[in-house]
């Protein structure tokens, strides 16, 4: 298991978006005692109210949710918030459709379902670490 890397990881929050509340809630679990400030949202329409009030350093998208769909979603938060707000996805089913339109959107990494926490662990940090240390 790999130490965070950074001491300043209560710096950064995360945005866990999952219809799942369980798989919300099991990745909260990971992150928060870790320092990082977390947000929930269990749709697009949530992610992006949330996006557009709070500071989000990464997003955590589930492909598939009830209303946008997570690329949807993405699309949308960088437009409507003009910056560029790393993310990694999570699905169930990775086509490689998916992955061809992940990557023309700049997603930092797909993960498939369900969770292995410790790549997702990895991947934060990784994210965290090429994104925001100087």
């Amino acid at each position: 298991m790999m130490a965070l890397l950074d001491p300043r990881a209560g710096h950064y929050s995360v945005l866990i978006t999952d219809d799942d509340e369980s798989c919300r809630d099991s990745i909260k679990d990971v992150f928060k005692p870790k320092g990082y400030t977390t947000y929930l949202a269990s749709c697009g329409r949530e992610a992006v109210k949330i996006a557009k009030t709070e500071e989000v350093h990464l997003l955590i998208l589930d492909v598939h949710l009830p209303d946008y769909s997570g690329l949807e979603t993405f699309k949308i938060i960088k437009k409507e918030i003009s910056l560029a707000i790393p993310c990694i996805f999570m699905s169930g089913e990775i086509t490689k459709e998916l992955q061809i339109d992940l990557i023309s959107e700049d997603v930092y990494t797909l993960i498939p379902k369900p969770i292995n926490i410790n790549i997702l662990r990895d991947s934060v940090e990784q994210v965290i670490a090429k994104y925001y240390w100087k």
